[in-house]
């Protein structure tokens, strides 16, 4: 055999060889997102008994991740761990892996068991990674010039309970509602009117007429949301 046929054979087999990769995967966003996501193996867990769950939803759901470089990965099924910020996924093999590879945006597709959730999305809207230690989670409610936000966080404590061999991990999930406006400033989304006209203060004659007309106390998260979907429609 001589040398330009032996090359070219190998080219061959690299070329089969990359095909095969893609099958095995399916689909070629899912390839990019194996090789890049840079995963390690999802730590073991010291056993203990549960309550609650760390995960945003316990299912895998299909989703669209966006990297902090800008990177789209479409069609990817994973698991948030909103308590540990690891996002995990699934290996060809069933293995279970915690992506290394930086997110800043995870936009629900599909989860698995509820509807109407291809429009939600998930983010850090500061400069962290969502799968950054520590890094803040917001649920995106309303958007517009004024955007409405539902923090989501989840803590564990283990208690010791009598007669029980392992230790019972309860997570607690707390939501808490923020703001973020023109300025790109994420602030606690204060209820009240009086609060409500100082936030949309560039509105506040449209705003204070539809309050009246709308006869609402603003006393509520929901009403609160109301009138900032309605000042977000004035532009």
């Amino acid at each position: 055999m001589n040398r330009h046929t032996f090359v070219t054979l190998l080219a061959l087999l690299y070329v089969v060889a990359g095909q095969a990769q893609d099958q095995i995967y399916g689909n070629p966003y899912v390839n990019h997102w194996m090789k890049d996501a840079s995963g390690r193996l999802v730590s073991e867990q010291a056993e203990y008994r549960s309550e609650g769950s760390p995960y945003y939803s316990d299912n895998y759901s299909t989703v669209e991740i966006t990297t902090t470089s800008g990177k789209v990965y479409p069609n990817i099924q994973v698991k948030f761990n909103v308590q540990a910020n690891e996002i995990v996924y699934r290996t060809p093999e069933g293995k279970e892996m915690v992506a290394a590879v930086p997110i800043r945006r995870i936009r629900f597709i599909a989860m698995a068991g509820e509807e109407g959730t291809s429009d939600l999305v998930l983010e850090t809207f500061t400069a962290q990674a969502i799968n950054e230690a520590n890094a803040p989670v917001y649920e995106q409610a309303d958007s517009g010039r004024i955007t409405t936000l539902k923090q989501i966080r989840i803590t564990y404590k283990d208690v010791k309970e009598f007669n029980e061999a392992s230790p019972l991990r309860k997570f607690t999930r707390k939501e808490s509602w923020w703001v973020r406006g023109i300025g790109n400033e994420v602030v606690k989304l204060e209820t009240g009117k009086e609060a409500l006209l100082v936030l949309l203060k560039d509105k506040s004659t449209e705003v204070t007429a539809y309050i009246e007309k709308e006869k609402l106390k603003c006393r509520s998260i929901d009403d609160c949301r109301k009138v900032i979907r309605y000042y977000n429609t004035l532009f």
